[in-house]
């Protein structure tokens, strides 16, 4: 029988910033590609954010405890996606990160993050390990569930998902009461490894960085990006041009425009006040969100934190790039950038949330 406590705990606060900031996403898509060859990506991200919400409605009235039991086979699952990707999946722009199916491309490694925090959450929590984290060497396997998703999303090369393995790691551990010296260790040994990372980096990638501290070395070529996405959002001024107004965007000067430098859309089309309330409704979403984390299940805290952690990463990291505060690293505005893969793991992430504090009475 169904119980009226959990409707009574459904965050529709929470879904509706979500789909509002999709829908956003959807009419900023059309607006990059108005004028361009790919016409019907709007339709594409409207098609997947179809799929994305009957996903989400599933995960989120589907008990969550389920993916308990389900943690390491879809772990795993996801590590054999990897495997086929680097062995079958579609080449584009020198990566190979996707799975051709007819006209639509996915992208497992979206997928991955989402089996990596489930795996994670279930190892952390305490009828996982039956113990506090108190040494280093229980980090050990939590470091072995990371390391197999970071190296097949690196050697893709993708250095943008890779890195958001990173931060949901150290959130979660964070959370599940690891000590700060223990990860201060991780962090160090990390950094350790950063000059040999350099050498398996494509030139590309390297120049990308390089750029960053100075985009005027290279302003035809790498750091192109990330000048006109600069002079396209402060074209915006306070109010934007209007839609399917601005010249920057309509004369496709930043390329892909609809992916990675979706936020630069907006800014010349609706100015600082649009960029303003874009940033609100994130802060709004990530805020409510984080409400889930408060439950005493800490199987349901770290699933919540884990998929929180992930989603924050990329906001600041993509808002970040576009206005020349990161480098280029490939990584989608969630829920804005066009890219399927990205809105339904998304939107999946965003039903476990609504699933873990709707069943917040429970523990």
């Amino acid at each position: 029988m169904f119980d009226r406590r959990l409707l009574k705990n459904f965050d529709f606060g929470l879904l509706t910033i979500c789909l509002i900031i999709s829908f956003i996403g959807v009419l900023a898509i059309y607006s990059s590609t108005h004028f361009a060859k790919d016409t019907d990506l709007y339709t594409k991200q409207l098609a997947w954010l179809g799929a994305g919400i009957i996903l989400l409605l599933c995960a989120t009235f589907v008990n969550y405890r389920i993916l308990w039991e389900m943690a390491y086979p879809l772990y795993i699952i996801s590590i054999i996606l990897l495997l086929g990707v680097a062995i079958f999946g579609k080449i584009a722009l020198g990566a190979q990160r996707w799975f051709k199916i007819g006209t639509y491309s996915i992208q497992p490694s979206e997928f991955a993050k989402l089996a990596f925090i489930v795996a994670l959450a279930r190892y952390l929590s305490p009828e996982g390990i039956k113990r506090k984290i108190n040494t280093l060497k229980d980090l050990l396997f939590p470091v072995l569930l990371l390391a197999l998703p970071f190296l097949l999303t690196m050697f893709q090369p993708d250095l943008g998902s890779a890195s958001v393995f990173i931060f949901i790691f150290f959130g979660m551990l964070f959370f599940a009461g690891a000590k700060f010296s223990h990860l201060l260790t991780l962090v160090c040994i990390g950094i350790s490894f950063i000059p040999f990372a350099w050498f398996f980096l494509r030139d590309y990638q390297r120049s990308r960085l390089m750029v960053f501290f100075d985009p005027s070395r290279d302003p035809l070529a790498s750091g192109y990006h990330i000048i006109q996405s600069k002079i396209t959002i402060g074209s915006g001024r306070l109010f934007g041009k209007g839609f399917l107004s601005g010249s920057q965007t309509q004369l496709r000067f930043i390329p892909k425009q609809h992916t990675d430098f979706i936020f630069s859309v907006i800014g010349e089309e609706f100015g600082f006040l649009g960029t303003s309330i874009i940033l609100l409704f994130f802060f709004f979403f990530i805020y409510r969100a984080m409400k889930a984390a408060s439950t005493k299940d800490m199987f349901g805290r770290l699933l919540s934190v884990g998929i929180i952690s992930g989603i924050t990463f990329q906001i600041f990291i993509n808002l970040a790039m576009s206005v020349g505060l990161a480098p280029v690293t490939g990584l989608p505005l969630p829920l804005l950038s066009y890219g399927g893969s990205s809105l339904v793991a998304t939107l999946i992430g965003v039903g476990i949330i609504l699933n873990v504090r709707m069943r917040k009475f429970m523990f």
